[in-house]
């Protein structure tokens, strides 16, 4: 399956609501850690201009300003030649929500939905690796339309199917579905688990009509619950990798350092508290120009008691 990072279009959706009836909003889905723009209503430069997250009460204001130019964090708002966008960064899950863009009376709906991926029915499956107790989102694209829309798990037989509706959305339990029209054709089928647990780790399908019908189109998905981020695993591993090289260096270093012997003047020091110097010459030949050293047996009674050092020669006979 090939997630795809940039959406196909954009999409609308009749959202009933239960004091305002029936209100158009445009939706935008976006994999987290997306950007998105979105174009709202026109204003006259000087006019005052709003971007609200629902419900839009005083609080809720994101952005409230008479500038052509204003940011909050990573929300920000544009006006040029009275065309009015904002722009938001950084996507993530808490973003997901209905919102309002303009000026006075002119306010534009919209709709974000953010994702874990984007998916169509072309390419290979996924893997997503999703943390112990967090949420998954997945957006399947269908270039066809159908009335029945599934998500199952597994071999996708009857006692495996999660949630299915005719309708728009459902949901059952942790597992919910929703299906969102295209501008032009097709559509997207929403698939959501939450509070995910080991046992939710599996082979999943998203897909239109009866999941068990050859004519079912469906894409499928992995998913792999883990216990911890797997960026925190790869830096324990990173760090343990370096730690094992660095002391290996170190281990080398000081070995060759102690298998190093000096060359020259070799010094012992004798149990009576006098050193000895033995002076080492190298390279004689066989018939030696080179005065020999000996070692010479000292006679207590022989030995200069003030004397520190003694040095050791050998007088050769003829």
């Amino acid at each position: 399956m090939k997630v795809r990072h940039t959406l196909i279009c954009f999409f609308f959706l009749s959202l009933q609501d239960g004091n305002n009836g029936l209100v158009k909003a445009q939706i935008y889905a976006r994999t987290e850690g997306g950007d998105v723009t979105v174009q709202c209503s026109s204003s006259p430069s000087g006019s005052r201009i709003i971007l609200c997250k629902e419900p839009c009460k005083q609080e809720n204001n994101i952005i409230e300003t008479t500038d052509d130019r204003a940011h909050e964090g990573r929300f920000s708002i544009e006006r040029r030649n009275r065309d009015v966008s904002v722009t938001i960064t950084q996507l993530t899950k808490s973003d997901s929500g209905l919102y309002q863009c303009g000026s006075g009376s002119s306010y534009r709906p919209f709709e974000i939905i953010v994702v874990d991926a984007l998916l169509d029915d072309s390419s290979e499956e996924t893997t997503f690796y999703p943390r112990s107790g967090g949420n998954i989102l997945v957006g399947c694209y269908f270039s066809t339309t159908e009335t029945r829309k599934y998500f199952c798990k597994g071999r996708c037989k009857e006692n495996d199917i999660l949630v299915e509706t005719a309708a728009y959305g459902a949901q059952r339990g942790r597992y919910s579905i929703r299906y969102v029209n295209g501008y032009s054709s097709g559509g997207f089928v929403y698939v959501g688990i939450t509070q995910l647990t080991s046992s939710d780790s599996g082979r999943y399908r998203c897909g239109l009509d009866k999941p068990f019908s050859p004519d079912s189109y469906y894409s499928g998905f992995n998913i792999v619950v883990t216990d911890a981020p797997t960026g925190v695993w790869l830096y324990a591993v990173i760090v343990v990798v370096v730690v094992v090289i660095v002391s290996g260096l170190v281990l080398m270093i000081f070995c060759s350092w102690r298998n190093i012997k000096p060359d020259g003047l070799n010094t012992s020091r004798t149990s009576g508290g006098t050193n000895t110097e033995i002076a080492l010459y190298e390279n004689c030949g066989p018939v030696s120009t080179c005065e020999d050293s000996t070692y010479q047996s000292l006679h207590p009674a022989s030995r200069d008691q003030d004397q520190t050092y003694s040095t050791l020669t050998h007088t050769q006979h003829a």
